[in-house]
């Protein structure tokens, strides 16, 4: 267990709220542009957008490519979550994918140049890397190394048996590996998650009722690029691995599992970044908190019960703030036995922390 220290008299601020739609994800660039990610279900058309200074939304980069693609074309985004910016003003989309196309439309990795608006790269994903129930989403990019890592959930504890693992990207090639699948510090706790009293369920359509165990999902790097933190959203313990670990070809599964360390106790979780001073922010989606988790303790940050109804991606911007999605995901049909009890709007927050 983690002990709740004192909260921050910080006050949370609303950046942007969404009536209909719902964010996903959230990035900050360098130069403090703000990105998001769009739920691709409901009313959502565009699936990348940027939350300009003035507070307007638009599309990023340009329409053909943040719609859904056409048949015959990888163009265009199927679903997405992750996304992040990298220090060389590249603006990366992780699209999951959509096994219901004819023909499937796989999961590839994305990236534009946020000045010019142009795609620099795109890394399709093998089937040989990925399982029939892989669930792609969040990921980092390790820019000293010149690779991508993928948090794979599988079907986010959905399908059983589940089969977390770490996909590795090399930029420089293309190539890719799938790595650690199973390994012990991807699982859930067995125990449901709970938000506001009520457990996380679905309902399957012969009647049964499930509480899924969510397993490997956040994941963050260190801004020099030493270390991986990771966790499963239904854990209760944040892991780290060396960069230059996961970047080693060589390594068997063993080797490189005996590279794991424990770091600290945390939260379930849906995402959380590391920041400057090794301090990790943490969502806690039972509590409706964002925390601060480090090896001497657990604190909150912010505790807010409307604002802040799952929250879900989080991104540190260079002035100094935290930025934070929620999207009371919990109150999705697919969450709560196929009942709606969302209550928009939607929001993306942002809290002073320096």
């Amino acid at each position: 267990m983690f002990s709740l220290f004192a909260q921050s008299k910080a006050a949370l601020e609303v950046v942007s709220s969404f009536s209909v739609e719902r964010p996903s994800n959230i990035a900050v660039s360098p130069e403090g542009r703000v990105f998001i990610t769009m739920s691709a279900e409901g009313e959502t058309k565009h699936l990348v957008r940027e939350i300009l200074s003035d507070g307007k939304v638009v599309g990023f980069p340009d329409t053909s490519w943040i719609t859904k693609p056409r048949a015959g074309s990888i163009k265009g985004i199927n679903s997405a979550i992750g996304i992040q910016v990298s220090a060389d003003h590249l603006l990366w989309v992780l699209d999951m994918g959509n096994k219901k196309t004819e023909p499937i439309q796989g999961p590839k990795l994305i990236a534009w140049d946020i000045k010019t608006r142009k795609l620099v790269h795109i890394y399709p994903l093998p089937d040989a890397v990925l399982r029939p129930t892989s669930f792609l989403q969040d990921f980092v990019i390790d820019e000293k190394r010149q690779i991508a890592i993928l948090a794979d959930m599988t079907m986010a504890g959905m399908v059983l048996p589940a089969f977390p693992a770490f996909v590795v990207i090399d930029l420089k090639t293309g190539y890719s590996r799938r790595v650690l699948e199973n390994h012990s510090s991807f699982q859930p706790v067995d125990e449901s998650l709970v938000v506001n009293g009520r457990p996380v369920s679905h309902r399957y359509p012969d009647g049964r009722e499930y509480h899924p165990k969510y397993p490997l999902n956040p994941i963050s790097i260190d801004q020099e690029m030493n270390w991986v933190y990771f966790g499963a959203l239904g854990g209760n313990k944040i892991y780290r691995i060396s960069a230059a670990a996961i970047a080693d070809e060589v390594l068997t599964h063993e080797e490189l599992g005996a590279k794991i360390e424990y770091y600290a106790a945390k939260p379930k979780s849906d995402g959380f970044k590391v920041g400057s001073k090794g301090e990790i922010y943490v969502t806690d989606v039972e509590h409706n908190s964002i925390g601060i988790v480090s090896p001497v303790g657990y604190r909150v940050l912010i505790k807010d019960k409307v604002l802040l109804s799952w929250p879900d991606g989080l991104a540190l911007a260079p002035d100094g703030y935290l930025y934070i999605v929620a999207d009371q995901l919990h109150n999705k049909p697919y969450w709560n036995n196929n009942q709606n009890v969302s209550k928009p709007p939607y929001y993306v927050l942002r809290i002073r922390i320096k």
